[in-house]
């Protein structure tokens, strides 16, 4: 437990540091940790096939610049359409098998769009704002997925799916809900006035038993895509934690909810 904490500081630091100094550093972080990312990923799924790893290297830098000055999340779209009509030309003219293709798209789409979402939050003009679902993502994540293991080891009985997560249990699940949630309406009430956002708390019971449920899938889809690959962690950059995606996936699966929050009680 003691080297797992260790291994978190730097991280948990890098955050801090982001969602404080906000403007082009954190967005610079988070460009960088996608490329990370995907660096990871396109490791993993190279236990099943050739990806194109040039063509997912190459989206995962442009995520940053193309949202930035050409559009936003449009830009975004038309870039993830640009890049997988990429690899399928690649595929057309290449003659590599179809898997190859397949395994390419895969990390573009996940981590790398998810990461878009995630710029989309720290690329709101409003820092207060901005750094206010920051906090909420990364807060829900963090709660959820740590009452979650810690429920699980206190009073863990049911086996929640064995067969994607054989560790997780039905106790542990319900344990990260409840202070998921719980974290997500102390934190929305707390700090919504900084923000400059006055909402009635109903709403955070909503957003915290969505983000939740959401965080505690995104980590069992991550282990489901580790299983089927026959990897243990995606990468080793945090020791025993594994490495960014492992750490990752739970805030990433819940970045698009967040921002549609957002987009349609906030702004």
């Amino acid at each position: 437990m003691a080297k797992r904490i260790l291994y978190a500081i730097p991280a948990l630091a890098l955050l801090l540091t982001a969602v404080y100094f906000h403007g082009l550093y954190a967005r610079l972080v988070i460009a960088a940790v996608a490329v990370l990312c995907m660096h990871e990923m396109m490791g993993a799924v190279s236990t099943v096939g050739r990806p194109m790893k040039a063509l997912g290297y190459a989206y995962s830098i442009l995520l940053f610049p193309v949202y930035y000055f050409l559009g936003g999340l449009a830009g975004i779209a038309i870039l993830t359409a640009l890049g997988i009509m990429a690899v399928f030309t690649m595929l057309v003219l290449s003659g590599r098998d179809a898997m190859d293709g397949l395994i390419t798209v895969m990390p573009m789409l996940y981590p790398g769009l998810f990461f878009a979402f995630m710029l989309a939050i720290f690329c709101i003009e409003n820092a207060p704002i901005s750094r206010f679902l920051a906090v909420i993502a990364f807060g829900a994540a963090i709660i959820t997925d740590s009452f979650a293991y810690f429920s699980g080891r206190l009073f863990g009985k049911h086996k929640l799916i064995p067969k994607v997560s054989p560790n997780k249990t039905v106790e542990g699940a319900i344990g990260g809900l409840v202070f998921g949630t719980c974290a997500v309406v102390v934190l929305g009430a707390t700090l919504q006035g900084y923000a400059g956002i006055a909402m009635n708390p109903f709403w955070y019971v909503l957003l915290g038993l969505i983000l939740s449920v959401m965080t505690q899938i995104g980590d069992l889809a991550a282990s489901l895509v580790k299983r089927r690959l026959g990897i243990k962690d995606y990468g080793y950059i945090m020791g025993e934690h594994g490495g960014a995606m492992d750490r990752l996936d739970s805030v990433l699966f819940i970045s698009p909810a967040v921002f549609a929050f957002y987009f349609v009680l906030v702004a």
